[in-house]
């Protein structure tokens, strides 16, 4: 077929096109880094990457509630290393005022020694009342003057001692009416009944099934005088409210259906199990505690009758370092999470970077190809084009 000069002329500027444009997706390729510019380019792999970024941003999520979960449980163990170093000098007080080794003290000497226990004991309360940021670390969602809550009363601390005698109160409820409590009979009650998101009314038939009376008035009043709870006062109402208290504990979502609690509730922190005299388990408060070390210390009580504190005292330190231990193992199993989460991230991010990001080097061979051929396409060109009509009849 005839090939005219305008053909030649159309057919070039149409490679030239086509050659000006893959240099321009190769330029915008390594300018951005990315493989696709437009949806219609790769949905393929947009639709990996967009799947990448999804995890790669709920990884994020779950690395930041570990990280505040880590805050939170460390701060709850040094509240309860704390407690335990007060409960050591405690013990090491009542020793002293129950012995005198050297035979060198006096009555009034270890009767000294009471105000020192009375600093001891209030700074038991300080270490319940701990914060962090505007929270209480034990005491559950409770935070300071919070009107939300139903527990908090609006009480500035959650713990406060109030009544004469004194006795120790969370959010508002009395914990020392539970203090000299059966072991067994608190066990029965507060850890062997799950209630948890049952409304007061289902929560009640709950207890009183599971103690055998019927769930109506009469069942209500033989529980409220069953002798098991009429020596502490302890009302169904009470035991209902005091179950609430003892799980109400914060917990953080630290991945997908996993929830942690990151502190201890404070009813589960002041109540700890010790022989009475007769060596009968019973649930003592570790405020009342120190409270009946001091009265005996003050009063000048002989010394049988202080030493009868030492072993509550001991109790009371395990029982802190059974705590202390748990929070340990929460915090090992957070770090175990956070190093799966970090390897998780990696590997997210190279399936995004495999969906999305151009290899650069190729992507500048390719480019310096593409450079080359348009230069060669330019130069053809500038041979076809340039003859003029004086050229051809010349």
């Amino acid at each position: 077929m005839r090939i005219t000069n305008s053909m030649l002329v159309s057919t070039l500027k149409r490679n030239l096109n086509g050659n000006l444009t893959r240099m321009d997706k190769l330029q915008n390729q390594m300018a951005t880094g990315r493989k696709f510019a437009h949806i219609s380019d790769d949905p393929i792999s947009l639709i990996y990457g967009q799947a990448a970024r999804n995890r790669i941003s709920r990884l994020n999520d779950f690395q930041r509630s570990v990280q505040s979960a880590q805050d939170w449980l460390i701060q709850a163990e040094d509240g309860l290393m704390e407690r335990q170093r007060t409960f050591v000098h405690a013990y090491e007080a009542a020793v002293d005022a129950a012995n005198d080794p050297k035979g060198t003290g006096s009555e009034a000497d270890k009767r000294n020694i009471a105000p020192i226990i009375a600093q001891l004991r209030d700074n038991i309360l300080d270490t319940l009342n701990s914060t962090f940021g505007d929270r209480f670390v034990f005491s559950g969602y409770n935070t300071p003057c919070d009107p939300t809550s139903n527990l908090s009363d609006q009480r500035v601390r959650a713990f406060t001692v109030e009544g004469n005698p004194p006795s120790l109160f969370l959010n508002g409820f009395n914990l020392s009416q539970f203090d000299g409590m059966n072991a067994q009979d608190y066990h029965d009650l507060f850890v062997a009944i799950d209630i948890s998101g049952l409304d007061n009314n289902a929560a009640q038939a709950a207890i009183l099934t599971a103690f055998g009376f019927t769930a109506d008035v009469a069942g209500v009043a033989a529980f409220n005088n069953d002798p098991r709870f009429t020596a502490q006062g302890i009302t169904l109402d009470a035991a209902v409210t005091m179950h609430r208290l003892m799980y109400d504990v914060l917990t953080f979502d630290v991945g997908p259906g996993i929830s942690m609690p990151v502190t201890i509730n404070g009813a589960d922190v002041a109540m700890f199990m010790t022989p009475d005299e007769n060596g009968v388990m019973v649930m003592r408060n570790a405020w009342n505690v120190m409270q009946e070390l001091y009265e005996r210390v003050d009063a000048g009580l002989p010394a049988e009758e202080i030493g009868r504190m030492i072993k509550p005292l001991q109790d009371a330190q395990n029982h802190l370092l059974t705590k202390t231990a748990e929070i340990g193992g929460r915090v090992r199993r957070l770090e175990l999470l956070e190093s799966r989460y970090e390897q998780d991230a990696i590997n997210y991010e190279r399936m995004r970077s495999d969906a999305e990001d151009v290899d650069m080097a190729e992507v500048i061979i390719h480019l310096k190809m593409a450079e080359a051929i348009y230069q060669a396409s330019l130069s053809a060109g500038a041979r076809i084009i340039q003859p003029t009509l004086m050229d051809f009849l010349r």
